[in-house]
């Protein structure tokens, strides 16, 4: 008996929801429709808790492992082909997982990796890249930063490691590293130094070198600004 109701639930649902998309056909597809209503009966929530358990890094590492500060931040997350808003998430970018705090706020959990498509959190979206094995490609398969999407795109590879430094004690800490990659032409490039950006942009390099002059960003103390500035200049060049 324990196994019968759910299945009756379950079948009335879809029973609804059939009946809720064809009332709505006007201002949803049939398909839509039916998903919204089915999904509002069973509980979006079981598709998106049903992660691993987050385990903790131990407190007396220097430095934290997430990304922006060691702080759950509300965020929108696409998972398993579902929209998920006002997901309490964190980034964690030692292991390269995304966490997210499990509903009854026990506990954190760590989610599927490969059901993850794509998540924004604090004014920053991620998407999951999967490393394509028959093309040649610097990206491996994990998350990335999509800092400028456009015609030319300029993705970063946030990641973080875990250091252990030996004197009288063992002292560990977590220190910071990131990669950045121009997407142009189907091409991804990875960009290390200020010639490397000129050359792949080598179209604007002139109107690139008088733009940092003229903000006065340099390359070596922020390189984050200094691509992107770039990356933003080429694209309203060329359109």
């Amino acid at each position: 008996m324990k196994f019968i109701l759910p299945v009756l639930l379950l079948t009335g649902c879809l029973a609804r929801a059939q009946e809720a998309a064809l009332n709505n056909a006007g201002s949803a597809t049939a398909k839509d429709s039916a998903i919204q209503y089915y999904y509002k009966f069973t509980d979006q929530r079981s598709r998106l808790y049903n992660g691993k358990e987050f385990i903790a890094y131990h407190p007396t590492i220097e430095g934290h492992a997430f990304f922006g500060d060691n702080q759950l931040h509300r965020g929108t997350v696409v998972y398993d082909a579902l929209t998920f808003n006002d997901v309490n998430l964190q980034y964690d970018l030692v292991r390269d997982d995304l966490v997210i705090q499990h509903f009854d706020v026990f506990f954190k959990l760590v989610l599927i990796p490969d059901k993850v498509q794509s998540f924004f959190v604090n004014g920053h979206t991620f998407k999951r890249i999967v490393k394509d094995s028959l093309n040649k490609t610097p990206l491996a398969t994990g998350y990335y930063d999509f800092l400028h999407e456009g015609d030319t795109e300029l993705l970063v590879r946030r990641t973080k490691r875990l250091e252990e430094t030996v004197t009288d004690r063992v002292i560990q800490r977590i220190a910071a590293k990131d990669f950045f990659y121009i997407h142009k032409d189907g091409v991804y490039h990875p960009v290390r130094s200020l010639k490397g950006l000129l050359s792949v942009l080598k179209e604007r390099s002139r109107d690139i070198r008088q733009e940092l002059r003229k903000q006065r960003i340099k390359f070596r103390k922020n390189r984050e600004q200094a691509i992107l500035t770039a990356v933003k200049l080429y694209d309203s060049t060329n359109n």
